[in-house]
């Protein structure tokens, strides 16, 4: 049967389909439950381009064994060719879900989350495809894109250099990063790269357009003027405008991409097209994929309570970490900006490490500003409130909070705030870390890992109760601040994780699921959520929750559905 199989495989490798078939049917003949049988008769008929029998192999293959992966990679596969990529995108979450140790995994799913306009999905899926396979091309030239077109310059700079180091004749990344380097003002670097590129291209007009802007910029008058010259003949030349009416022809979904082996300078704004690939030589998934996401042992930690910050936080891949848009925080900070275009714009995020010594001196110089202003309102208190926040002077945070409260009763961030700044300094009186402390987990049941034998997985016990009483409860600030604002999913989020933390886990299951309600991108709530559901010994749920986690982006929630169904 192995000889038969190899046969089958050569016969399709080499593109012989008819002769492919009938080894496949010969082996459906010596075992008529053969997968792998149905699998080639599936690969065969989609390379045809016979997507109906193709689909009809997989559809029989996955009502036999809904956990066969790589019928789910063919189902992904034949979706993205019919470019219908929310389906394409549930065939790969349900090969992650189970093996999340494939780069080429994560960089297919991000090109589909692209299609769909969700660029931070699409980044996030990069980015841990390139923590996989670092060297991923495709990856790192997509998610220069993608992190251009959100404004984060300095962190697309860094994958182009990285390209450039692995591939130094990548024009299409050199002229990326000249054009980001002239956007940032670095003139030289910019030069430079648009000199290399304009070596091997003389006849690409808006490389010249750039080079003189560059060098206008740079005081060099005669040479902007010869490149805006060279420019003109370049417009004015038949062959030329036939060959950019050739380059820039739009798709039909208006979203433009090229292939791999599409180096035309022309298309430097365009990312590279992936698509998902069926199994070839080696069908069956097993442990010979290494490096998988599931065999790491992590701590099995519940994200940690959402705070506010003029920083976000960069991780050892130089990844900016996830802000949260919250409406009321938008609008705040839209006033501020509108008041003082220099003013520092705050954000929400996880809490996480301490301030560096660059942002603490930013912080104290604010602070300073703060003092000197003689107008006492209740935006100047909170403002002060959140700076003493972040230089861990809880209880003049609290103070100041409390005032813009009192200034303001309405003010609803300060509420929050001051929730944020009384649990800290409750926990540091506890003598536990500020900045590290996250929701406790109840004790996870055998049960719930499916596991054989009576030894339970421990989890951290919930944390008991302080003793001495915080003079503002952050239960009740953040009660007032879900009923001044009850769309403000992360109040509820930080209310469950509170819950969470004193045992009261029907109460935090339910603000867990109002905050997915309100936002149901809200990964860290799907998370929370799902550990609870693990307390609790529902396999089931708790398993759902952590795969849509894992989907959202919080990639150690594989490991975790790894673990605790064992």
């Amino acid at each position: 049967m192995g000889l038969q199989y190899n046969l089958s495989i050569a016969l399709l490798q080499d593109k012989r389909y008819a002769a492919a078939d009938s080894a496949a049917q010969r082996l459906l003949e010596i075992d008529p439950k053969n997968k792998d049988a149905y699998r080639i008769l599936a690969q065969s008929a989609l390379e045809r381009k016979d997507t109906v029998s193709a689909t009809r192999q997989v559809d029989y293959l996955l009502a036999k064994d809904s956990t066969y992966l790589p019928a789910h990679l063919l189902r992904a596969q034949i979706a993205a060719e019919r470019k219908d990529y929310k389906t394409s995108i549930r065939a790969l979450d349900r090969v992650l879900a189970q093996d999340a140790g494939d780069a080429n995994l994560y960089v297919n799913r991000a090109i589909m989350r692209y299609h769909l306009n969700d660029l931070r999905g699409a980044m996030s899926d990069y980015s841990e495809g390139l923590r996989l396979e670092p060297n991923d091309r495709a990856a790192l030239n997509n998610r220069a894109l993608l992190r251009t077109q959100v404004g984060e310059y300095s962190l697309a700079i860094q994958d182009w250099d990285k390209l450039l180091q692995l591939e130094p004749d990548h024009y299409i990344a050199r002229y990326n990063r000249a054009l980001l380097h002239l956007r940032l003002g670095n003139l030289r670097s910019s030069l430079e790269d648009l000199n290399i590129v304009l070596k091997r291209y003389p006849i690409f007009a808006e490389g010249f357009m750039a080079r003189a802007e560059v060098r206008r910029k740079m005081g060099d008058v005669k040479g902007a003027t010869r490149d805006e010259l060279h420019l003109f003949d370049l417009q004015n030349s038949k062959s030329y405008r036939n060959r950019a009416a050739s380059a820039s022809r739009p798709t039909k979904d208006g979203k433009e991409t090229r292939s791999r082996e599409d180096e035309a300078i022309e298309k430097y704004n365009m990312l590279v097209e992936t698509a998902p690939e069926p199994v070839k030589d080696k069908p069956k998934y097993t442990s010979q994929i290494r490096g998988r996401i599931q065999d790491q042992e992590i701590q099995m930690t519940p994200r940690r309570d959402l705070t506010l910050s003029y920083f976000t936080e960069i991780d050892k891949d130089g990844n900016q970490g996830q802000v949260y848009f919250a409406p009321l925080l938008d609008r705040l900070n839209t006033q501020r900006l509108h008041q003082d275009k220099r003013a520092l714009r705050l954000v929400l995020r996880e809490q996480g490490s301490s301030l560096s010594m660059a942002e603490v001196e930013e912080v104290q110089k604010h602070l300073i500003q703060l003092n000197a202003q003689t107008e006492k309102t209740a935006q100047l208190s909170f403002l002060k409130g959140i700076d003493h926040l972040l230089l861990q002077d809880l209880g003049a945070a609290i103070s100041a909070l409390t005032e813009a409260i009192e200034r303001d009763p309405s003010f609803t961030l300060a509420y929050f705030a001051r929730s944020i700044a009384s649990l800290r300094r409750s926990e540091a009186e506890r003598g536990r870390p500020v900045e590290q402390s996250a929701p406790s987990t109840p004790q996870v049941r055998a049960a719930a890992t499916g596991a054989k034998g009576t030894t339970p997985v421990e989890l951290p016990l919930p944390a008991p109760p302080p003793t001495r009483v915080v003079e503002y409860s952050p239960l009740t600030d953040l009660n007032q601040a879900i009923t001044q604002a009850p769309t403000f999913a992360f109040a509820y989020y930080n209310r469950a994780n509170l819950y969470a933390k004193t045992g009261d886990v029907e109460r935090a299951k339910q603000d867990y699921t109002k905050a997915i309600e309100l936002n149901p991108l809200f990964a860290e709530s799907y998370f929370n959520r799902g550990l609870l559901y693990y307390s609790e010994g529902k396999v089931k749920e708790g398993t759902s929750d952590l795969s849509r986690a894992g989907e959202l982006g919080l990639y150690k929630a594989y490991s975790l559905i790894k673990r605790m169904n064992k």
